[in-house]
């Protein structure tokens, strides 16, 4: 081989080289634009499941929806698959629920009209029947003329932030009906006061007549014997002379109830204590209770019975939470009773270990299937009327503080009885025994 030879091929190598490296940028330049264009796509990807639970595409020709699909991750949301949702074009309008098909409705028009649409928040109804809640996001797609062309869907699942922002809404009215209920407390114990100063001139007034009248009665009937009968504030006194005396009394008797009334209001609006460790005496919680209910219970029948054994056990507690159980109870009671004829009795007896209280009405019933929730706090099926839901469950707490237990017995349509048992001091029990 040559000189020439040697060199020609030492030429070639070199640019052999030249272009092996060429080739070899060009490959790496592209190789990094592969990697940047797969990493965008993949941190889309991420952005998209982190927004969306799935996406649906509508595409539109001559301002007409013409095919929709919905993606593989429709199926958690709904119930439904994709292909469920090709074979029946109506299965997505008729799964929203009846009262947002017309504002979904709305969204989707104006979206197929290239208008710009605000994310919607609606309930749709589930395969299994259930109700969700879903936020649409609607992004347009047109061509240069301004056209759409097709939209997408962002569909978000938003059923448990739903239920949490319900959650805190009933939270914060009973906040709100729990500051009133206090300023009530505040306003009912002055109002006591200021009632019972003049119905102490009322009582001290009534009893000093009782004496007067009592007094005059044998100068009234010698006068009558006589003299004949004779007229007395416009009535015959032989035909009144009993029924003076019984407005005396019946005045005296009302004032001495006001003042009970007074003194078990500003017992129960008293600031609570905490301590259960109190001797109680439930036969005069019982009667503070029907005494502080007896005007709902004169509103809701003319059948209320009671049947509390004397002498019932002391019990360690809290006087002004049980008082609270048994009102609760009276007052749910009387709000189950559909007319006056229906009726409630309130039964206690001792019994081994403890005292039994039952509240029993002929109201309405609790449906079977709310049995299990009437306990939970915020449960209620009068939040028409301002139920709070509230009462049952405060009533079980307390009672589980003193060691007792609260049940309910209820058929729908045929009334209610609750059954409170509350324990007492087994010495206490033994002695009561002893004694009878």
């Amino acid at each position: 081989m040559t000189k020439l030879d040697n060199q020609q091929i030492l030429d070639e190598l070199k640019q052999l080289r030249k272009d092996v490296n060429r080739l070899n940028e060009s490959y790496s330049r592209t190789s990094n634009a592969e990697r940047s264009v797969t990493e965008s796509e993949n941190r889309y990807r991420r952005l998209i499941r982190y927004l969306t639970d799935y996406i649906y595409t509508v595409q539109v020709k001559d301002g007409e929806a013409i095919e929709t699909y919905h993606g593989p991750g429709c199926v958690a949301v709904t119930g439904y698959q994709s292909e469920e949702f090709d074979a029946d074009p109506d299965l997505w309008f008729s799964m929203v629920h009846e009262d947002d098909q017309k504002v979904v409705l709305k969204q989707g028009l104006n979206a197929r009209d290239g208008k710009s649409v605000p994310p919607l928040e609606h309930r749709i109804i589930h395969r299994d029947g259930s109700e969700r809640w879903i936020r649409n996001t609607i992004v347009l797609r047109k061509n240069a003329a301004g056209e759409v062309t097709s939209y997408d869907g962002l569909i978000r699942d938003i059923t448990e932030r739903k239920k949490a922002e319900n959650e805190a809404e009933v939270r914060r009215k009973q906040l709100v009906q729990a500051d009133k209920m206090a300023t009530l407390g505040i306003l009912s114990s002055g109002m006591a006061h200021e009632i019972n100063n003049p119905n102490n001139y009322i009582q001290l007034n009534a009893q000093l007549f009782k004496k007067v009248w009592d007094d005059v009665l044998p100068i009234l009937d010698q006068y009558y014997k006589a003299n004949g009968d004779f007229s007395l504030a416009g009535m015959q006194y032989s035909q009144e002379r009993e029924s003076y005396s019984e407005l005396l009394n019946h005045t005296l008797e009302g004032a001495r109830r006001i003042e009970r009334i007074i003194r078990n209001l500003k017992t129960f609006a008293r600031p609570d204590v905490t301590e259960v460790n109190v001797p109680v005496s439930m036969g005069s919680v019982l009667e503070s209770g029907i005494e502080l209910s007896s005007a709902l219970i004169q509103q809701s029948t003319k059948n209320f019975k009671t049947n509390i054994q004397k002498d019932l056990p002391l019990i360690m507690g809290n006087a002004q939470q049980l008082e609270q159980v048994i009102i609760n109870l009276l007052t749910n009671a009387c709000q189950a009773l559909e007319n006056p004829q229906q009726f409630i009795r309130l039964k206690a007896v001792a019994a081994p270990g403890g005292i039994v209280i039952e509240v029993e009405d002929t109201g309405s019933g609790i449906p079977e299937e709310n049995l299990a929730h009437i306990f939970d706090p915020f449960f209620t099926t009068k939040r028409d009327s301002d139920g709070t839901g509230l009462g049952l469950s405060i009533s079980y707490q307390i009672v589980q503080r003193h060691g007792g237990d609260l049940a309910i017995r209820s058929s729908e349509g045929k009334g209610t009885t609750v059954t409170l048992f509350l324990p007492v001091d087994a010495n206490e029990y033994s002695s009561m025994e002893e004694d009878v």
